[in-house]
């Protein structure tokens, strides 16, 4: 069962045309996972290859980096454009290809299911609700 209740929604861009500033403009967390005042998790999804633009990844930085405790994270999670344009990207079934904690990034060697991943955070911070 979809966790998406309009999929017609979804396709529906938001335009940020008049809310920008020469080139800063609003900008996006694709998923946001949070437990227990504790635990933070920001993913951003892309298409294999494709990088996080400099804004969005200052962005994503900088709320990980202002996080209450040391247990915050973002994961760069890509897909396969295996997907047709009218069909929904399965997040379970992406990769974590990168990921930036305690002020640095880090390239994974091998990507990592994004399933896994979150388990071994679960397992590394201790925290049962973060299992999937």
């Amino acid at each position: 069962m979809s966790l998406i209740r309009n999929s017609k929604e979804v396709v529906r861009a938001i335009d940020f045309t008049g809310v920008q500033n020469g080139v800063i403009h609003p900008s996006d967390i694709d998923a946001v996972l949070e437990f227990d005042n504790d635990i933070l998790i920001l993913i951003e999804v892309k298409k294999r290859g494709n990088e996080i633009p400099i804004g969005q990844k200052l962005l994503l930085e900088r709320i990980c980096s202002s996080w209450r405790t040391k247990r915050s994270i973002v994961l760069k999670v890509e897909y396969d454009d295996i997907y047709p344009q009218d069909q929904n990207i399965p997040l379970d079934g992406c990769y974590v290809t990168k990921y930036y904690h305690r002020y640095k990034w880090v390239n994974t060697k091998d990507p990592y299911s994004l399933k896994n991943f979150l388990n071994y955070l679960g397992d590394r911070w201790n925290n049962k609700k973060c299992k999937f």
